[in-house]
């Protein structure tokens, strides 16, 4: 038996009408509805998101009761770079002005779009960090030397431990 969910192409679980991913989630109190509850036992076409309060405006509500086109403008942030007239993203600035995150791949300047990452790196793994794939930095005899010599001095100096525990 397939899931009760619209879009849902998974297996229901034995015992059940929804497969292991629709588990925890309700269905549409509306009869005959095969979507998910967004809220208030309805789901969003059915009104459990609330409507924009401006008559004639059919659009979902996104700032407060209005939809972003009828909120009252000291509701939206704008983007803080004088003569910007965009939304703020992140840390007060639009996209343009670096208000987007990055994608997390190493090396790549992109915004991310799905999961941290931007639409190419969305399907790809990073490379792993596995020591092996990265070389060893191994400090020279004579750096390790160095260091041994100025801890026996400023040891030395103090009178804390005898130099003799310094030598290499």
């Amino acid at each position: 038996m397939q899931c009760y969910f619209n879009g849902c192409n998974f297996t229901a679980v034995p015992g059940s009408w929804k497969c292991k991913f629709h588990m925890q989630r309700n269905r549409c109190k509306v009869q005959d509805c095969h979507n998910q509850v967004y809220a208030r036992l309805l789901c969003v076409k059915h009104g459990g998101k609330l409507k924009c309060q401006v008559d004639g405006c059919d659009v979902n509500c996104r700032v407060g009761k209005f939809c972003t086109k009828h909120s009252p403008p000291e509701a939206l942030r704008y983007c803080s770079v004088e003569g910007c007239s965009s939304h703020a993203h992140l840390a007060g600035k639009c996209f343009r002005h670096g208000g987007g995150r990055r994608c997390a791949f190493p090396d790549c300047t992109k915004f991310a779009r799905r999961r941290g990452f931007c639409a190419r790196h969305t399907s790809q793994e990073p490379p792993s960090k596995d020591s092996s794939s990265r070389e060893q930095v191994v400090p020279p005899q004579n750096a390790i030397a160095d260091v041994q010599s100025l801890l026996a001095y400023y040891y030395q100096d103090l009178g804390n431990l005898p130099s003799a525990q310094f030598v290499p």
